[in-house]
This record gives C-alpha cells, sequence and structure tokens, in this order.
C-alpha cells in the first residue's frame, strides 16, 4: 500500500494554568515535568507519526490560556486540521471556559474541524469528583458535537496516548475524506 503523507496543524486549547503544555511535553517526550512555566502567547512542538499506510507530522499550536493573547489566537487558529480543549479536572471552573474556546476554533478553524475534550490532572481529582466532572464533560461533548473526551493524567500517563490517537484517527479520515481521487487515465 503507498505510504500517504500528511502535515497536520492541531490548536491546542484551554483555559490557564489546566496543564496544556505538561500534557504535551508527556506526550511528545514521555517525560512528566512537575513544573512548566506559563507559556506566553503560543509554543510550537512537532511530532512524526509513522504506520502501515501513512506518514503524518503533528505541527502541534499551544495556545497561552491567559485573557490577554485571545488577540493573536484567531491568526494561529487558522488553517488548523484538528483541535484539543483542555479543562482542569480539579478546577471545575474552567470547564466554563470550553466553549469559548470551541467557538474560537470553529470560527477561525476550516469548517467541520475535529476537536476533541481532555480534562487534565486525573490523578489529583478527588474520587467523589470525578463522576460529576466526567458527566459534565461528556454533556458538552454532545452539546458541541466534540469528537470526544479524555480524562487525563499527564503525571500518571492516563489516556494521553489514547486522546491524540482518536485525534489523529479522526484527522486522517477528514483528510482522506477531502483528498480529490485521481480519474482514470484512458490511453
Amino acid at each position: 500500500m503507498t505510504n500517504q503523507k500528511f502535515i497536520f496543524k492541531i490548536v491546542v486549547g484551554g483555559a490557564g494554568g489546566v496543564g496544556k503544555t505538561t500534557l504535551l511535553h508527556r506526550y511528545l517526550h514521555n517525560v512528566f515535568l512537575p513544573d512548566t512555566t506559563m507559556t506566553i502567547g503560543i509554543a510550537f512542538h512537532t511530532k512524526v507519526i509513522v504506520s502501515d499506510d501513512s506518514n503524518v507530522t503533528l505541527t502541534l499550536w499551544d495556545l497561552g490560556g491567559q485573557e490577554r493573547f485571545r488577540f493573536m489566537q484567531p491568526s494561529y487558529i487558522s488553517g488548523a486540521k484538528a483541535g484539543i480543549v483542555f479543562f482542569d479536572m480539579s478546577r471545575f471552573d474552567t470547564i466554563m471556559q470550553v466553549k469559548d474556546w470551541v467557538d474560537m476554533f470553529r470560527k477561525y478553524g476550516p469548517p467541520r474541524i475535529p476537536i476533541i475534550l481532555g480534562g487534565t490532572k486525573l490523578d489529583i481529582v478527588s474520587p467523589e469528583m470525578i463522576e460529576p466532572t466526567n458527566e459534565s464533560a461528556k454533556e458538552l461533548v454532545d452539546k458541541l458535537g466534540l469528537g470526544g473526551y479524555f480524562p487525563t493524567s499527564s503525571k500518571t500517563n492516563t489516556n494521553v496516548d489514547e486522546l491524540f490517537a482518536s485525534l489523529l484517527d479522526l484527522t486522517l479520515a477528514r483528510a482522506k475524506e477531502e483528498k480529490p481521487v485521481a480519474a482514470p487515465s484512458h490511453a
């Protein structure tokens, strides 16, 4: 089978301090960083994934979550093939910003941009809060038409690879359905 090559720009958003940068570091380097600094504006990361039929380069755009960076984010979202919005499961108020991030991705990204919802810091959420938080997140997935929800932990590496594998599957499927098929040549 032909090895298809893809380059996917993935935008990553969520409230400040939810753990986006730490989770991306875990995904890219398989290392947990207990302390990271605030992302000023944006940070870029790249990961190459090779499978039987595809060679995919992910360019991950980690958008700073603070309100003061909002004015520059639309230009960074342009051209994205998919997005991830994170909230901090230990700070439930951060889930209230998810809709704003999704709306921004849809306004400035391509039509029908696949978006995954990720909950971070699962390892520090009290057991009695896990189920209500997961239920609220799943309601948002349904309400906003998202591609799925993954409660994650950068510290324990819970669902990090699964989240990105799901996003990659959605993005590859979208790219393959959009890719024009060449008409057969009649010689």
